[in-house]
């Protein structure tokens, strides 16, 4: 594997208890770019992230960033860059907004000074939130609550954020926003992204290339593969 690749995957099997899900998943990200992963519910879009913060059972050939061996354990995986933000968005609904970006960076290590710096810049990322920074993350709406979630993601300082189904129960108006700000990153931050939706034309808009999970393998890529996400919605 090459240093310019955030992500190499390879031969990649995942699942929970005795059932694989996953059957042998390649998949690289190259550094800033954006990767779109597709699929029916079911299919393991999910389980593939997991798999990649290791929270799932996992094996793999290849499981590298920027040239170095992932660690096993999530912290590990957290601290060598992979941020991964789940479906459901999965705020601490008792703390705070600031308190829940805070542990974003807390989770990893970082110094209370970087996390001042970063926790400025998220809230310059999601203005919304500077608003609602004493407010507990259970009271906030869906698209509010996903804000938070990304931004928590983003104050550990990742190489590759990863988001799983992005969009899901938002309204346009909040998907919209949040696309805008992963467009920010990727040109303003050079951040590379790994994002599941099923909403595949949002994800051709605003991906590099597109991939299908289907029958725990991935389909072809670009066009080929929105071109075949869409028959499956």
């Amino acid at each position: 594997m090459t240093s310019d690749l955030v992500l190499e995957v390879a031969r990649l099997h995942a699942g929970y208890g005795r059932t694989t899900v996953l059957h042998g998943v390649d998949l690289t990200v190259p550094a800033n770019t954006a990767v779109g992963l597709a699929g029916l519910n079911g299919a393991g879009k999910s389980t593939l992230l997991r798999a990649l913060s290791g929270t799932a059972w996992h094996h793999a050939t290849t499981l590298q960033s920027c040239g170095q061996t992932l660690p096993r354990s999530p912290h590990g995986r957290a601290v060598a860059g992979l941020a991964h933000v789940p479906e459901g968005r999965r705020v601490f609904a008792g703390l705070t907004v600031n308190d829940n970006l805070l542990y974003g960076a807390a989770a990893v290590g970082g110094p209370k000074r970087q996390a001042g710096e970063d926790l400025a810049r998220v809230l310059d990322l999601f203005p919304p939130l500077r608003t609602l920074a004493g407010r507990r993350a259970g009271q906030l709406s869906g698209g509010e609550q996903q804000m938070l979630a990304i931004g928590r993601g983003l104050m550990a300082r990742p190489r590759l954020l990863m988001i799983d189904e992005m969009t899901l129960g938002l309204s346009p108006r909040a998907s919209a926003d949040i696309a805008a700000v992963l467009t920010t990153l990727r040109s303003e931050e050079h951040m590379s992204l790994l994002l599941v939706d099923q909403n595949i034309d949002m994800l051709a808009a605003c991906c590099d290339t597109v991939y299908v999970l289907s029958d725990g393998t991935l389909k072809p890529s670009s066009t080929e593969a929105a071109q075949l996400g869409r028959s499956y919605f």
